[in-house]
């Protein structure tokens, strides 16, 4: 699998947003630096930490944007991300259980739901939240 890159495709265009998901691509690639690191090491724990502190910033921008334009599909948003939430806290819980863990099968994780998020979710309010802005 390689890094994942940030292209135009994935802008919402709204730049506080894009920036922040750009944030979030920064913090996966960090695992593409360090291939052979153990699911017990600090980097991995330190990646799921920064995650989820971050996710819950960029989260409650998200959603923060959708409330004030009166985006219709924001329950089904909100639901998204609290899906991915539970799915790093868990990450995070295996963690510091000790359990045991495959690095690549959480970059697969994030990496295909932040694209696929982007992609999806996040576009269907960007013409919302942009004409609100305008």
């Amino acid at each position: 699998m390689d890094a994942i890159e940030w292209d135009e495709n994935y802008s919402v265009g709204v730049e506080e947003l894009d920036e922040q998901h750009k944030q979030l691509f920064r913090m996966i690639n960090t695992l593409f630096e360090a291939p052979n690191v153990a699911a017990e090491s600090q980097t991995i724990s330190d990646l799921l930490t920064d995650m989820k502190e971050y996710t819950f910033y960029h989260f409650t921008t998200e959603e923060k944007y959708m409330s004030e334009c009166g985006y219709p599909d924001i329950a089904a948003h909100i639901q998204a991300h609290e899906r991915f939430r539970k799915k790093v806290d868990d990450l995070w819980s295996d963690r510091m259980a000790h359990r045991k863990g495959v690095p690549a099968d959480i970059l697969q994780f994030l990496y295909e739901w932040l694209s696929a998020h982007i992609l999806s979710c996040d576009k269907k309010y960007a013409p919302i939240v942009n004409s609100h802005r305008a």
